[in-house]
């Protein structure tokens, strides 16, 4: 039964149609809504990701689809498919992890993505200082061994 509360219009919506005979699957939905919501929310502190399960009727059996919009939308022709399970796989493969559907959701939001270069650089500039730390400190124990 879709879930009919109504949405904050000035905030993005995660939609997520999926089989209802699989009961897995409406786990893993909420986990990754709450995840992506925890990932958005870390990249625009504003975000408010809302969510929506099965809000077009009974989805195919063994689908799991992900879609999102900037706002809430009746027309599913506005809503950014970022994730489709309809494929013939296994039902593990199905439902996306967080990583793999993160820079469509920021491209279809127009956020700032998580990915850019300027992030890498900045991630790899941490660990290379961290790993000049530790090895600073273990020259130093080396040192004070002899």
């Amino acid at each position: 039964m879709p879930d009919k509360r109504p949405l904050d219009p000035l905030q993005p919506v995660l939609y997520i149609d999926h089989c209802r005979y699989r009961q897995t699957y409406r786990k893993r939905a909420l986990h990754l809504h709450s995840s992506l919501a925890e990932a958005l929310k870390a990249i625009q502190p504003r975000v408010k990701l809302q969510l929506r399960i099965n809000d077009k009727g009974p989805p195919q059996d063994g689908s799991f689809e992900v879609a999102v919009s900037p706002q809430p939308t009746d027309d599913s022709k506005a809503r950014q498919s970022v994730w489709t399970g309809l494929r013939r796989m296994p039902s593990a493969s199905k439902v996306p992890h967080v990583d793999d559907i993160l820079t469509p959701v920021c491209f279809a939001l127009q956020l700032r993505d998580p990915h850019k270069e300027s992030h890498r650089r900045m991630l790899t500039n941490l660990r290379h200082n961290e790993g000049s730390r530790a090895r600073r400190r273990d020259i130093k124990n080396v040192s004070n061994n002899t």
